[in-house]
């Protein structure tokens, strides 16, 4: 009977120990699993430098369709510092290209079929954002269709996070110093 119970905790905790990692903020974003229109495999690197709004999305949402217009009109306007990524969620079968003609869409647009690049960035539903600074750190995480006034804050955030510099004074002698340089090494 006590075998049992030792069986049960250490297969829990096995199986605790294989969950992924929470996204947190700071950290580098994962890397994308997705494919552009054209079926070529996009990465971060490529917008490395500007800030990102990585928008997931899927042409039966609603809130994602609503959106459009306002992140091609922000994507054009905040296009030298920020660059809106859309990645679809949609399977292969359903076609975007008549979507997103009509929506005048010029930012980049990506597939990810395989649903690997959502589970990375643990997407439960569209629309979902995800701000990535300029040196590719994830710095936040919103679920949901967003207004004009709420995106231009978050794109002026984006923009101003571009070529940040942090300047921190510290000692070797103070505690408090010491265990802020992990936070700010990620």
């Amino acid at each position: 009977m006590q075998w049992r119970k030792v069986m049960v905790v250490l297969v829990l905790v096995l199986i605790g120990g294989c969950k992924e990692e929470k996204l947190a903020q700071g950290k580098i974003a994962p890397a994308l699993a997705a494919f552009d229109l054209q079926g070529k495999e996009a990465h971060l690197e490529r917008w490395r430098g500007k800030g990102v709004y990585l928008n997931f999305w899927s042409a039966g949402c609603g809130g994602c369709l609503a959106e459009m217009d306002t992140l091609e009109a922000l994507s054009k306007q905040w296009g030298g510092k920020v660059t809106v990524v859309a990645v679809n969620t949609d399977p292969e079968s359903v076609p975007l290209e008549e979507l997103l003609t009509k929506h005048a869409i010029t930012y980049p647009v990506l597939r990810d079929s395989l649903n690997i690049t959502q589970e990375r960035y643990q997407v439960i539903g569209t629309p979902t954002s995800v701000l990535i600074d300029s040196q590719g750190r994830v710095l936040d995480m919103h679920q949901g269709a967003r207004k004009l006034p709420e995106l231009q804050q978050t794109f002026t955030r984006l923009a101003r996070r571009g070529k940040g510099v942090y300047l921190n004074f510290w000692s070797a002698g103070c505690g408090g110093c010491l265990a802020e340089m992990d936070t700010l090494e990620a």
